[in-house]
């Protein structure tokens, strides 16, 4: 049985003579047998790692060679993905180190597109003392190229003998083969977009430091609605059942029209009892004055009934007062805002306790509450946009007015400050009540710091950092 190899994909290759076909026995058939098995089994591997792992291992066997490392390219530089009878690479072995440089080396000096055998310690760095170390001088390279000429990867062949022409060409063989399968396994657009990394990580990084600096205004979004403006605060004026409501939410009132009606059956008794009190108390007046005329002890008791008739009068007329107030009246013409009647009527409150507010709705204003989360320094004069619920398209341009010093409970019990924002104009149809959300504008700031101020934030808050 006689075979020749033929190389492959290289017009040089192709021009040069090929060794007169030479009778070959079981030998040759073995190892004809074994190419083609190494072969099969790389084109049927699943995964990169596995053809690594047959290329590190495998190889040895056809090209006679003592040790194949197997790399990658990533970018602009090459690393070793196996090495025979390694199950795992150490990126920091001074081996593996040392391989990369010579491929380093190799490719400002030589190229690497093309298959080259030399001699150690060529293409080793300056001052290098490995070689010396390491037990095979004559190494060859096979590159995996892609349909385009790209340089993808390759293997580095050492062996303690120089290369001849046949092992040569079954390694470039090899080479063909793996670049085949390894190029099927990771596809061709992947390993393109591998080699041109870093260069595009590079132009990213730059424009990512350039763009850090970039001046930005600091924002904030936080929820809003339309206030009104100085509101007139009903509160109970004593404490108390509330018997009745007598206007509407939103319901228009005039100045010293009855808002709030509280229960006053006490207040009531204690008036009638202190009237009554004053009628005994002017009674007994008088009896001790017509007395004292004629009898000297009564004379003495004059100026004691006099201060009673004074403190009856006293308690009398507060709780006339007390029942006055029991009758709340609006102080101001405007709407009544409040929640529902439902929510007050036959409920309790102390004195002081807010009911409602009496506001003109001509006035209006924007209340935002930023969280304590979220919040950045805010002065008066600063820009706010507002996206009502009801005209989202149309934002309010509004200006701060005022910002709260310390943070207060709001609506859902979060702490947060408050701000209010005198609008530009008022839109068409808004209403007091209307909800939205705000976009609040606060002194200019690098654009690094706007995106990562709350990652930082969190880090100073959990470690201390």
């Amino acid at each position: 049985m006689e075979f020749k190899i033929t190389p492959k994909s290289t017009q040089a290759a192709a021009a040069k003579p090929l060794p007169q076909p030479t009778p070959v026995g079981d030998g040759g058939a073995k190892a004809l047998d074994l190419l083609l098995k190494v072969e099969a089994e790389a084109r049927q591997v699943a995964t990169v790692d596995e053809l690594a792992f047959l290329i590190a291992n495998e190889t040895m066997r056809l090209t006679r060679c003592r040790q194949v490392f197997v790399l990658q390219g990533r970018s602009e530089t090459f690393t070793v993905r196996a090495a025979s009878s390694i199950g795992t690479v150490d990126r920091n072995s001074p081996r593996i180190r040392w391989v990369e440089a010579i491929i380093a080396d190799l490719k400002v000096n030589s190229g690497l597109k093309s298959p080259d055998a030399f001699t150690l310690p060529a293409h080793c760095p300056p001052g290098d003392t490995e070689h010396t170390r390491f037990p095979y001088r004559f190494i060859n390279w096979q590159p995996y190229t892609l349909r385009d000429g790209k340089v993808f990867g390759g293997m580095l062949l050492a062996r303690e003998t120089a290369w001849n022409e046949a092992d040569t060409l079954i390694a470039r063989r090899l080479a063909d083969t793996y670049q085949h399968a390894w190029a099927a396994l990771t596809g061709e657009r992947r390993l393109r977009r591998r080699l041109k990394i870093r260069p595009l990580l590079a132009a990213a990084a730059l424009a990512t430091v350039a763009l850090a600096f970039v001046p930005v205004p600091m924002t904030v979004l936080a929820p809003a609605a339309v206030a009104p403006i100085a509101p007139a605060v009903i509160a109970a004026p004593l404490d108390g059942v509330i018997d009745a409501i007598l206007v509407n939410p939103d319901q228009r009132v005039v100045r010293g029209e009855r808002l709030v009606q509280m229960s006053d059956v006490v207040l009531r008794n204690e008036l009638a009892v202190a009237e009554q009190d004053v009628r005994v108390a002017q009674a007994k007046l008088m009896q001790v004055t017509q007395g004292a005329v004629s009898d000297p002890r009564l004379r003495a008791e004059l100026a004691v009934t006099r201060s009673e008739l004074a403190v009856a009068s006293a308690k009398r007329d507060y709780a006339r007062d007390m029942l006055e107030r029991s009758d709340i009246r609006a102080p101001m013409d405007g709407v009544a805002i409040y929640t529902d009647k439902r929510d007050w009527i036959g409920r309790p409150v102390t004195t002081g306790e807010r009911i409602m507010e009496v506001a003109d709705p001509s006035q209006m204003q924007l209340r935002i509450d930023v969280p304590v989360a979220d919040a950045i320094a805010v002065v008066p004069g600063a820009s706010v946009r507002a996206f009502l619920d009801s005209d989202p398209l149309r934002p309010v341009k509004a200006t701060v007015v005022s910002a709260s010093f310390e943070a207060r409970m709001v609506e859902g019990d979060k702490l947060a400050y408050r701000i209010y924002a005198q609008m530009e104009r008022r839109p068409q149809g808004m209403r007091l009540g209307i909800r939205g959300t705000a976009q609040v504008y606060g002194e200019r700031v690098f654009l690094g710091y706007y995106l990562f101020r709350k990652p930082i934030a969190l880090m100073r808050q959990k470690f201390g950092l």
